[in-house]
């Protein structure tokens, strides 16, 4: 089959791959759908310019150079660099015209895909150097060659990869995020200690006392750096146990709860509730065999 580029000469192009897809009923309504990815090796300079696209564009640089503009923004890219846009807003990217690029892409939508996308943006630019270059690299292979059958079995898979190319776009970008935070290294601290004491008194003095931090930046820091707030995060450790303790134990619901640090079952009931949707007496009884 040929492939299509966006009225380019044949003289511009060096090696190209292209599919593009329609997404079944199944693959619109649960999964994670395959709009176009490829494969592309430039001769010359290229710009491509769109907007009010409802897709998510990754790209990841794979030699040569050029730019993005999104968001009133230009970003230079070269070789490792990736770049995850929502393609609603314009954009435009451009190879150099004298290191051309190649490149390797995936347009895609479906399932979770802007909550991903808000994830993503709210702790990173749209362009980045990825440490975790090699396995996006081979993340991006596999989808290509997956959609070289378009057939439900290539949907599901294809579903299967792109939540693998995001996962490790994610983890990336907040593994950086967290080593550059500021005081990283005494949340970890912090985090590490509650997570073996989350079953005692909670004291934000006496943890703020530990550290050698005010209160004020001590709780700033942590829902910064973690996105949940130090009690809350005390929360759904003590709600984990109580869980264990409810499916696996005969204890009794005064005995969890002071097992947690709930001290008494009424408030394990209402934290279970605010937590899970039901009460922890109710929990146990579904999970009963």
């Amino acid at each position: 089959m040929k492939n299509y580029f966006d009225k380019f000469p044949d003289s511009y192009v060096e090696s190209s791959r292209r599919m593009i897809q329609t997404p079944s009923a199944f693959a619109r309504s649960a999964l994670f759908y395959v709009q176009e990815t490829g494969y592309l090796k430039l001769k010359e300079s290229h710009l491509a310019r769109r907007k009010n696209l409802e897709s998510y564009l990754v790209v990841l640089v794979l030699s040569g150079s050029g730019t993005l503009m999104y968001r009133n923004a230009v970003y230079p890219l070269k070789k490792g660099s990736c770049f995850f846009i929502d393609c609603m807003e314009p954009y435009c990217h451009q190879s150099s015209s004298t290191d051309p690029w190649e490149l390797i892409w995936v347009h895609f939508h479906g399932s979770s895909s802007r909550e991903y996308y808000r994830y993503f943006a709210s702790k990173s630019a749209p362009a980045f150097c990825p440490r975790n270059f090699s396995e996006l690299q081979e993340a991006f292979r596999l989808l290509l060659e997956v959609n070289a059958a378009s057939d439900l079995f290539a949907e599901i898979s294809s579903s299967r990869l792109i939540v693998d190319l995001l996962s490790l776009v994610l983890l990336d970008i907040t593994r950086a995020q967290t080593e550059k935070h500021p005081v990283h290294q005494k949340m970890d601290q912090v985090r590490r200690y509650l997570d073996e004491h989350y079953t005692e008194k909670f004291s934000l003095d006496a943890l703020s006392e530990q550290f050698f931090i005010s209160k004020f930046h001590l709780s700033r820091e942590f829902r910064s750096l973690y996105g949940i707030t130090l009690n809350q995060y005390v929360i759904a450790r003590r709600i984990t146990l109580a869980k264990k303790l409810l499916r696996f134990s005969d204890y009794t619901l005064e005995e969890i709860a002071e097992s947690c640090g709930f001290y008494d079952a009424s408030y394990l009931n209402r934290q279970f509730k605010k937590s899970e949707g039901i009460r922890a007496s109710d929990f146990r009884k579904k999970w009963i065999n």
